[in-house]
């Protein structure tokens, strides 16, 4: 972490030291109005330390005490030298601090969506349970979020795997240590990228519809029935110009399926939906990745599980948390929007798709009714935070 006052004859200095700096690893942070900020803003600086100390998971118990003691500006390294400021526009729900021991989900939306397909599932009847016991921060594409303006001439959007790399300084700069990422499409591919990236932050991934293969002719399709369903109150669209520019990066994202068993430590749940034409990417990555670590869920009769069975949807995100450990306390109530064809990256039948294996083993299908469970008290208030751009 570098730091310099503005009014120093060092912020020249400061800069290029960050421009050398391995992408990921170098934040660099402007400290207005001052000279030396060691003496003339200690309290920044204080809060500066504790905040690269908790980005690195030191001292998570204290909390962040905001000094009025000049201001300050965070850059964070991209791989072509871009900076992206900190002080990102977000809409924020609740209170994190009420939320510091409990679970975090990080959320990447699709192209040709927008981080409201998230927020809507969040906020479903099937989510209520977890929705009390967790945060969530759904990350905003830049230029994705409904009735955006224009991207500006000059702006370079980034590629899918400086999106995916630099999704770590959202956390750093909410101080969260570690999250469950979720991504559905094209931010399947982004979320899996920044667990692979950073796996020490993340519990574990899941992902909905992931691609494995490029297809340019089936992608277009998927998109152009994506953009006619998208819209809110009927009034509010999702900007094309910008979209383009999101699917344009999309198409020239590098190939990651050679990479996967060997960066991927974590646990990792795949789903898609039976109608959907990311059956078969979904099995290959499931077959790509290390036996043991990765679930495989088909959803009967749909093509779109976020939206389609948002109860299956949750059920499998409880479900994911309870196998690591996570939000035990939550009883698991059964949806009956359609049903599961499950499959675990087992020894000796992980080559095997789910028509293909053996009842008994691997695959299984869920038909247990709904359960009747008793109301659980409120923990605590939900905290959802939107990160834009």
């Amino acid at each position: 972490l570098l730091i310099a006052g503005v009014k120093s004859k060092y912020v020249e200095d400061t800069k290029i030291i960050h421009k050398e700096m391995a992408p990921g690893l170098c934040s660099m942070i402007k400290v207005e109005d001052v000279d030396h900020p060691l003496s003339e803003t200690p309290a920044r600086v204080a809060e500066a330390v504790l905040l690269f100390s908790q980005g690195i998971g030191l001292m998570p118990s204290l909390v962040r005490r905001c000094s009025r003691q000049g201001s300050t500006e965070g850059h964070e390294s991209y791989s072509d030298g871009r900076k992206k400021s900190l002080s990102s526009d977000r809409e924020k729900e609740g209170d994190l601090e009420k939320q510091k021991d409990g679970v975090v989900f990080l959320t990447v939306h699709d192209v040709g969506s927008s981080y409201m397909s998230w927020r809507a599932f969040v906020l479903d009847t099937s989510m209520e349970d977890i929705r009390k016991r967790a945060s969530f921060v759904h990350v905003a594409i830049p230029g994705q979020e409904p009735g955006a303006s224009d991207l500006q001439k000059n702006f370079v959007f980034p590629t899918m795997k400086d999106l995916g790399l630099n999704l770590v300084s959202i956390l750093d700069y909410l101080r969260i240590p570690q999250v469950v990422g979720l991504g559905d499409g094209a931010g399947a591919n982004i979320i899996t990228r920044f667990g692979m990236c950073h796996p020490a932050r993340v519990h574990g991934v899941f992902t909905i519809n992931s691609t494995a293969q490029h297809n340019l002719g089936r992608f277009m399709e998927k998109l152009k029935e994506k953009m006619k369903a998208t819209a809110l109150d009927g009034k509010l669209f999702l900007n094309e110009k910008n979209v383009s520019k999101f699917a344009e990066a999309f198409k020239k994202r590098t190939e990651i399926l050679p990479e996967l068993n060997k960066k991927i430590n974590f646990d990792f749940l795949l789903m898609a939906g039976i109608k959907s034409k990311y059956v078969e990417d979904t099995e290959m990555i499931h077959k790509e990745m290390a036996p043991g670590l990765c679930s495989m869920i088909i959803v009967e009769d749909v093509s779109e599980p976020l939206t389609e069975t948002p109860g299956r949807v949750s059920e499998a995100v409880l479900l994911f948390c309870q196998g690591m450990g996570l939000m035990p306390s939550i009883p698991r109530k059964f949806s009956r929007q359609g049903s599961l064809i499950s499959q675990d990256s087992g020894y000796g039948e992980r080559n095997k798709s789910p028509s293909e294996s053996k009842p008994g083993k691997t695959s299984h299908r869920f038909s247990v009714p709904e359960l009747d469970a008793s109301k659980l008290p409120e923990v605590s208030n939900n905290f959802e935070q939107v990160m834009m751009g």
